[in-house]
């Protein structure tokens, strides 16, 4: 998947140059519908102690249907529990539609928001059980009492324990060398020069995560 950055260096959180070690990831939604992950910057790229805001906020990235946008580096100490979590997870929000039930768009960021954490788990460490939402980490006496986002998901009829369980199932599976998906799109699709492409993603920035990627849809 790919993440955009786009640090929020005028917001009081990103200059504290706090530090944390990774132990968990909070999952959050911004509870304002409509709102998309681009248009937060403007909105939170300020400072409080200036008074350019009215809030001490800060996550490390919003996430909607079409990008991720990484707003601080994922070992900096986040705003975004209002707890303990703060010291320990990294936390980012899903950006809400204007209906809630809209489905084509849940679809979207569950398998956006699923993709970050594969991507933050292989990163970091860290397994399956180490994700929580804001409401569970409110029942752990972890952060502030949010109802996300299990305001949401079962609209759907999901939850954060089948959410957990599609990370795992995804950190279970080998994911394919660079050679091997090389190999699927040869077999399937009939391109030539395999070494072309071989050569072309030492050149090409990110081209083996797309071809990955396209060979794993295609092998199912």
């Amino acid at each position: 998947m790919q993440v955009i950055q786009k640090f929020m260096t005028r917001n009081d959180c990103y200059n504290t140059g706090q530090k944390i070690i990774p132990k968990g990831i909070m999952v959050h939604s911004t509870a304002t519908p409509g709102v998309m992950a681009l248009d937060w910057f403007d909105r939170w790229n300020k400072s409080f102690a200036k008074g350019e805001i009215n809030r001490q906020a800060c996550v490390h990235a919003f996430l909607d249907d079409k990008v991720t946008m990484q707003y601080l580096p994922w070992n900096r100490r986040g705003w975004h529990a209002g707890g303990s979590a703060n010291n320990t997870h990294i936390g980012f929000e899903i950006c809400e539609p204007k209906d809630l039930k809209d489905k084509s768009f849940f679809n979207a960021i569950w398998e956006n928001s699923i993709e970050l954490c594969v991507m933050l788990c292989k990163e970091f460490n860290l397994t399956e059980k180490d994700i929580i939402c804001h409401s569970e980490a409110y029942k752990k006496g972890i952060a502030s009492n949010h109802a996300d986002v299990m305001h949401w998901f079962p609209l759907h009829g999901k939850d954060m324990d089948m959410f957990r369980n599609e990370v795992k199932k995804r950190l279970e599976k080998k994911e394919l060398t660079i050679q091997e998906a090389i190999q699927v799109l040869v077999e399937k699709v009939k391109i030539n020069s395999p070494d072309f492409w071989i050569n072309a993603c030492k050149v090409v920035k990110n081209l083996d995560t797309l071809i990955i990627k396209i060979a794993t849809y295609i092998k199912g």
